[in-house]
């Protein structure tokens, strides 16, 4: 699992409820990133990838709205290769880069199985990747450095993971 290869063996202050955030989407997320987010909190991997989870700040539990300007850009989107959710195929925001030329970082859902989804990565510059992978996966490649993307690399020096769970007005809904 990532919480051994990133090293965390702490605890999540914030455990999204996977049932209204699914709810309120109408389809099914990937279990590993249900798994992940209830193992390790919010962070940032590699010092460049920011996973984000359904939190209180905006509508709680709704993963759009959390990324509510990246749809905007995506359903604006002329020539973009892939459609906004909720088309399908279309894209359902996962995370971001602080990476100069990475942006965001997206599932491409259909109607199939979740777990099945790939990765799709949209760089700053307009560029797109796809990985035939799920988010974990991803993760793990970039962590150890394998990840074949011309957008997304590690920042040289940054630790495998940070977590952004004791930062100022993060979420906290276990009381720890």
């Amino acid at each position: 699992m990532l919480a051994d290869v990133v090293g965390w063996d702490g605890f999540s202050k914030w455990l999204p409820d996977w049932q209204v955030t699914e709810r309120l989407l109408g389809i099914a997320l990937p279990d590993d990133y249900k798994a992940l987010l209830t193992t390790i909190p919010i962070g940032v991997y590699a010092g460049t990838v920011r996973v984000k989870a359904p939190t209180s700040w905006g509508h709680e539990n709704d993963l759009l709205a959390l990324f509510r300007e990246v749809m905007i850009s995506l359903r604006s989107g002329r020539n973009d290769p892939y459609a906004a959710f909720p088309e399908l195929p279309g894209l359902i925001p996962w995370g971001s880069s602080g990476h100069p030329m990475a942006g965001s970082l997206f599932w491409l859902a259909d109607e199939g199985d979740p777990n099945s989804w790939p990765v799709v990565v949209w760089g700053a510059d307009g560029n797109w990747e796809e990985y035939d992978v799920g988010m974990v996966a991803f993760l793990i490649a970039l962590v150890r450095g394998k990840l074949p993307s011309r957008i997304i690399e590690p920042q040289p020096g940054a630790p495998s993971y940070r977590t952004s769970q004791n930062s100022p007005g993060a979420p906290n809904n276990t009381g720890r």
